[in-house]
């Protein structure tokens, strides 16, 4: 992985953004929104600021915010910007094969889009936490519940890699520990989505 810089204050403002995005309700990917397009205002090529906006257009999608064709082609937009700026960015292929999976039902092109994402960056937790949905979509849940778990561990305060741990061990028939894992993320953020 190779570093990105940016202004500082473009780069305050981004990681006020992601940590908004996470908590996952209209209020707060609204002003996580906003917080990443004042970022981009700064620093028009900082990439990860582009990868947060397709982030946050998904997981509204996801939640019935926006309608899944509006909400998916914003995302769309937004990644293909990031990875304009920055061909190599493992989260942005990982987040177009999100799109793939979801809104285009496209599991062969989200193997392709996630298999990049892998190869670019196999520690990226944006990336993991992807491959583990897909995983879990194709069946191969104890494979997607151990990359949920690894991406635990490494960011235990996560509400986003906690909610999806939960969900994926609520699927695998894990009820204890997908009830443990929703109890952490609303101790972590109440107002989850």
């Amino acid at each position: 992985p190779k570093a990105r810089t940016t202004n500082p204050e473009a780069y305050a403002l981004y990681l006020q953004a992601k940590q908004l995005g996470r908590q996952a309700n209209a209020e707060t990917f609204k002003q996580s929104d906003a917080l990443y397009r004042k970022a981009l205002a700064i620093d028009p090529r900082y990439a990860p600021a582009w990868h947060g906006l397709a982030t946050n257009f998904n997981n509204k999608t996801g939640q019935g915010l926006l309608p899944s064709k509006e909400g998916f082609a914003q995302s769309r937009e937004a990644a293909k910007k990031a990875l304009e700026i920055d061909p190599d960015y493992a989260s942005a292929h990982a987040g177009l094969g999100y799109i793939a999976m979801f809104g285009d039902n496209d599991l062969a092109g989200a193997a392709r889009h996630y298999q990049r994402a892998l190869a670019l960056d196999p520690t990226d937790l944006d990336v993991l936490r992807n491959v583990a949905t897909f995983l879990q979509s194709l069946g191969r849940l104890d494979e997607g519940l151990a990359l949920d778990e690894a991406v635990a561990r490494r960011d235990p305060v996560n509400v986003t890699s906690l909610s999806n741990f939960g969900y994926h061990q609520r699927m695998a028939g894990r009820y204890d520990a997908a009830i443990a894992s929703f109890r952490t993320v609303l101790s972590l953020s109440p107002n989850q989505g």
